[in-house]
């Protein structure tokens, strides 16, 4: 219940905002066209809260019937008698409540509904005797016109004077000029106004209609007033569905709102005042020409007041949702049916073609405009418009194609880079916004997979890790076990060659286990460096020193090429060392026997490479980046001693070390170069 209330609060709020505006306007309305009515006579606006006898109404509606009664009598020979009886007939309406007399001597003219002639009317400057209750009423005794009120001259003033041309208003206007002395005209109102059962009393009518408008109107401004308050203290709610009705606007095309605009305001400027009804025969018929032109001038008033709020909200998509964009929207859906490059190709030939048909269409207007004295030179240039901005949008279109081209091609270039992150944006309604998304998945996909390959070798390193340093304590012990027994005397022959057996295969166990150990810290980074300034030169010819027993054993012959100054590097001369014994090793078990191994350094600037050379002793059937691989030996039989290790890792030292390592084979030749950048004698 509480969510039902809280969604219709915003409904609630603009309801009460909608009703409380329209009713205080509606009343603002009515009141300057009573006015204008009244001819600006604020004394209007008293007459529902005042007597009736007292008020404009009263005076207006006496005044027209005086003046019908006046007319009569003073230009009778102009009215046919279908007119005169209609008059009388609708004096007469008025039942007990009007008396009148009227009389041109001159024509022998006579109207009365007097049962008898007042005693006093032949006698011109006398007041007349009328029946009791009737003591009001007005009277022409053929010189002045008199208003009496309870034997009261209210006001005696002559026929061409202001005031009864102001009260009489068109019905005095209607008798001709000349003299008026053979006219007695006399028109009296009862005192209490009572309701006419045969006809429609206009009297009774107004009094009774202004007894309870009033208070109506009084009813609605505050109850309007009190909407209006609920609306302000609401805020919020009511924003809330402006913005909704701004969304449904938001949906019409602006040439659709141009167009009911127009229909709302062409009439007020074609018919203007006309527009506004008369006050007709009664207060009701009234009440209805006023409501007419409320509703009509409220209606106008909203419809502007959401073109405003559609405007406020939607800012631009205001103007840019038409019927042109609506059929550019159409068209583009249309060309995702077709290959990129066909659908580019067929927007230019459509713009061609359009803007052919366009400029035919507008030359054709042109000669007509000028033997039709230039009534189609509008709709000419409306077309020549038309053809210029569908240029400016293929143009514009065309420059947001090429930008977003571009950012396409940088943003493969950072892509190729290796950033997997970022990823490109740009509108959906952008012509390669398809090829963009895909470009964005690749990436996501890539990223994905990096990121999955980089955790499972993380996994692997730990693993190897974990691993040997496991394995190093059981086999230190070992170690250490067989050199205990190695050192027993008596042992008999056969198991001396067993602890010997073990000890080989010990040390070669714990030089793998250290392989692996150093292997996996070098590939997690976790591996420490001791950087330093280095003589190259100096440490290989100290590495060939330190192995000289098993080169001399392995029958092998050395060609060692060095500079005999000294070449600087800065490296951690540990690991370089390594390197170095790794390489030799290698060479030493896997070379051809009596063959030679070449070892060069050579400077070159400010880079030194140190290459070693031997022919290998078995066919090489593998690639460079096949051998460098983990566990991985050149030799397919496996029948030498080794871990397949060794160049792995002496390429992930090379590097860590701010080296770089290859490997080159060229038929049985097997070469490895290591570079490294030259450093200054200082």
């Amino acid at each position: 219940m509480d969510t039902k209330l809280k969604k219709s609060k915003p409904f609630t709020a603009w309801i009460c905002f909608f009703l409380g505006v329209s009713i205080i306007t509606g009343l603002l309305i009515s009141v300057f066209i009573t006015l204008g009515h009244s001819r600006g006579n604020w004394d209007v606006l008293q007459d529902p809260f005042i007597d009736y006898r007292e008020s404009i109404a009263f005076k207006q509606r006496t005044a027209d019937y005086y003046g019908q009664l006046f007319s009569l009598a003073a230009a009778s020979s102009s009215y046919g008698a279908s007119y005169i009886d209609a008059t009388i007939n609708s004096l007469d309406d008025e039942g007990i409540n009007l008396k009148y007399y009227a009389v041109n001597k001159k024509n022998n003219f006579l109207v009365q509904n007097i049962t008898s002639k007042p005693s006093s009317l032949s006698d011109s400057g006398k007041m007349p005797a009328l029946p009791a209750g009737y003591n009001y009423f007005w009277y022409f005794d053929g010189q002045k016109l008199r208003e009496i009120d309870h034997g009261k001259v209210i006001d005696i003033k002559r026929l061409d004077s202001v005031y009864p041309r102001e009260l009489l208003d068109y019905s005095f206007n209607r008798a001709p000029a000349g003299d008026y002395s053979d006219v007695q005209v006399l028109l009296a109102v009862r005192d209490n106004l009572v309701k006419n059962p045969y006809a429609y009393s206009k009297y009774y009518g107004d009094q009774q209609f202004l007894s309870i408008i009033g208070w109506i109107c009084i009813g609605l401004l505050v109850l309007g007033l009190l909407l209006l308050v609920f609306a302000i203290i609401n805020r919020p709610s009511k924003r809330e569905y402006d913005r909704k009705l701004a969304s449904w606007m938001g949906r019409m095309w602006l040439e659709v709102k141009l167009l009911l605009s127009l229909l709302f305001l062409v009439p007020w400027g074609i018919f203007g005042i006309r527009l506004f009804p008369g006050w007709g025969d009664n207060w009701f018929n009234r009440v209805l020409g006023i409501a007419w032109v409320v509703c009509i001038i409220i209606a106008c008033l909203w419809w502007f007041y959401l073109i405003l709020i559609d405007l406020i909200v939607n800012r631009q998509k205001f103007f840019t949702h038409n019927l042109l964009n609506s059929f550019l929207s159409w068209y583009r859906k249309h060309e995702k049916r077709y290959p990129w490059q066909n659908s580019m190709l067929k927007r230019a030939y459509m713009l061609v073609g359009a803007e052919a048909v366009l400029a035919i269409i507008s030359v054709v207007f042109l000669l007509a405009a000028s033997g039709s004295g230039g009534l189609a030179l509008l709709p000419a240039l409306l077309i020549a418009g038309a053809g210029i901005y569908l240029i400016y949008r293929y143009l514009k279109r065309y420059d947001e194609t090429i930008s977003d081209l571009g950012s396409l091609m940088d943003h493969i270039e950072l892509i190729k880079n290796g950033d997997m992150t970022t990823k490109l944006e740009i509108a959906e309604d952008a012509d390669i916004y398809p090829a963009v998304q895909n470009l964005n998945s690749i990436q996501e996909g890539m990223d994905i997979a990096v990121t999955e390959m980089m955790k499972s070798e993380r996994m692997k390193i730990d693993l190897i890790s974990n691993v040997s340093h496991d394995l190093k304590t059981p086999l230190t012990s070992i170690i250490s076990y067989v050199d205990l027994l190695n050192k027993e005397d008596g042992l008999p022959e056969h198991v001396n060659d067993y602890i010997k057996i073990l000890a080989q295969k010990s040390e070669h166990l714990k030089n793998l286990i250290q392989d692996l150990f150093d292997l996996s810290k070098a590939s997690s980074n976790n591996l420490p460096l001791d950087m330093e300034k280095i003589d190259l030169p100096r440490l290989v010819k100290q590495t060939l020193a330190d192995m000289e027993e098993p080169i001399a054993a392995s029958g092998l012959v050395f060609r060692v090429n060095t500079p005999d100054e000294p070449v600087y590097i800065t490296s951690d001369g540990k690991k370089l060392y390594r390197i170095l014994e790794n390489l030799i090793m290698n060479a030493l078990k896997y070379s051809l026997a009596g063959s030679r191994v070449f070892i060069d350094l050579i400077v070159d600037r400010n880079e030194v490479t140190v290459t070693i050379k031997n022919t290998a002793n078995y066919e090489m059937t593998f690639e460079e980046d096949e051998i460098l691989q983990r566990f991985v030996r050149g030799d397919k039989s496996r029948s030498s001693e080794g871990s397949g290790l060794g160049l792995s890792i002496a390429q992930t030292f090379t590097e860590i070390c701010g080296g770089s390592f290859s490997v080159k084979i060229d038929g049985d030749l097997f070469k490895v170069e290591l570079r490294f950048k030259t450093e200054s004698a200082n």
